[in-house]
């Protein structure tokens, strides 16, 4: 219960963090500012070093919770907590210097107001280090040279992450900035070299640099995750690698530390997985078969087939390449199909749900290759032999014949389609022993059919 109270109180942190600042901002500004100090604005100003005070103390002490529980280098925090407690006890001096009237506190007046703007600066500026990085202040700037990220992801292989290998593209260009100035094939501080993956999990001349497995005992990890202040904290100098990168690496080992580990397998953590997105910029979740195409845009021309009064249709992206029809006329003819076949690759949803649809005129939709899902409800003429030409839509993930003529000899033509996800078998001719026999078969299908 006590550590729950700590934990909340400490998410508290970078919101009551806020108050302490405006207020001893205000306060100085009316300081400075107002010409005719009268009784009632000296008031003001010494509630104003009081409130600084109170609200500046359950800002430390909440940041202090914080930085308990959170993954912050010793040395950086430090520097942060101390600043953040000179802070308060210095508005608490003053108030009680002002409380008490201290009559000697006005000579000194300009230099207090500079002590507390420099001494709230710099407490907020390693609070913002923490949160933001060091050149959190700079990085965005006009006319200044920024720092080229370790990460080599381009924006064209984000979107293909089946393709991306944790080691190639996440972990060896971080130990290619931070490291290999140091440890290469020319300069091996301590034996070691970090430029060839072999070479990297021999390690040197302290052992080997990578157990596969096991982070805590991998000498590369340790280095990297020791505080600032430890003599063999690496790297030395210039900019250590980030919490994120650090679980990056820690994430890698600890699944055995492969050179051709596909990203993709950080799935299986989710945990990981969004720190991995957020961090990098990837796209991680199992991607549809639609997001797997680039199809062109349709042209206006090719769209005209569906201008006659029987189609009803839609664009399914915003890339207007993939589409939704409707057949909304009572009886569909073989004609109204061949129609059709010039924007195929472009049809995805299909519906010709009451429509007299007949067991030959299926086999033309065997030519729709990125057709996934298909609505044939309402079709009394469609049979078993009907449903056989649907094995060869090799993506089709929705299936709805409720109110056609199957029986249970057709469950063995559905369980060949790979990609069937979802089954609709209302109204129709097959038993529930059929559906129980196909559902132990296939679990993964879901099927609806109202027995």
């Amino acid at each position: 219960m006590l550590s729950e109270l700590i934990d909340f109180l400490a998410s508290l942190h970078p919101l009551v963090v806020h108050l302490p600042i405006g207020i001893i901002l205000l306060t100085i500004a009316i300081d400075v500012f107002m010409k005719n100090k009268n009784n009632s604005v000296q008031r003001v100003i010494t509630m104003g070093w009081f409130f600084s005070f109170f609200t500046g103390l359950l800002a430390a002490l909440f940041g202090w919770f914080l930085g308990d529980n959170g993954y912050y280098f010793e040395s950086q925090i430090n520097i942060h907590r101390w600043s953040g407690v000179a802070f308060v006890s210095l508005c608490f001096f003053i108030w009680l210097l002002r409380y008490i009237n201290f009559r000697f506190l006005r000579a000194f007046n300009r230099s207090i107001n500079i002590t507390t703007v420099i001494l709230l600066t710099v407490t907020g500026h390693f609070g913002g280090e923490m949160t933001h990085g060091q050149n959190y202040l700079v990085e965005n700037l006009p006319f200044v040279k920024k720092e080229i990220s370790s990460l080599k992801i381009t924006e064209a292989k984000k979107t293909e992450t089946d393709s991306l290998f944790v080691y190639e593209d996440l972990v060896y260009p971080v130990l290619e900035e931070k490291c290999m100035a140091c440890h290469n094939q020319n300069k091996d501080y301590g034996g070691l070299n970090m430029s060839a993956f072999e070479s990297l999990v021999k390690g040197g001349n302290s052992g080997a640099g990578i157990q596969k497995g096991n982070p805590y005992k991998s000498l590369i990890y340790k280095r990297v995750s020791f505080p600032h202040d430890h003599p063999k904290f690496m790297p030395p100098a210039g900019v250590p690698l980030s919490y994120d990168q650090i679980a990056t690496l820690e994430w890698w080992i600890d699944n055995g530390a492969e050179k051709q580990m596909p990203v993709t397998l950080v799935r299986k953590d989710p945990k990981v997985q969004r720190m991995m997105e957020l961090q990098y910029g990837l796209d991680l979740r199992e991607k549809t078969y639609l997001e797997t195409l680039q199809l062109a845009s349709i042209a206006s021309s090719d769209l005209k087939v569906l201008e006659d009064e029987k189609y009803m249709w839609r664009f399914l992206n915003p890339e207007e390449s993939f589409l939704d029809v409707k057949f909304t006329a009572k009886k569909i003819e073989t004609a109204d199909l061949l129609t059709l076949q010039k924007i195929k690759k472009n049809i995805t949803w299909l519906n010709l749900s009451d429509c007299k649809l007949s067991d030959e005129q299926l086999g033309y939709l065997s030519e729709f290759p990125n057709l996934t899902r298909l609505k044939i409800q309402k079709n009394p003429m469609v049979t078993n032999k009907g449903i056989e030409a649907l094995q060869e839509l090799e993506n089709l993930s929705q299936l709805n014949l409720y109110g056609t003529r199957i029986n249970d000899a057709a469950f063995t033509t559905l369980g060949q389609m790979k990609s069937l996800e979802k089954l609709f078998l209302w109204n129709t001719r097959v038993t529930a022993k059929g559906i129980a026999a196909f559902k132990a078969q296939h679990p993964d299908i879901e099927v609806i059919a109202g027995l």
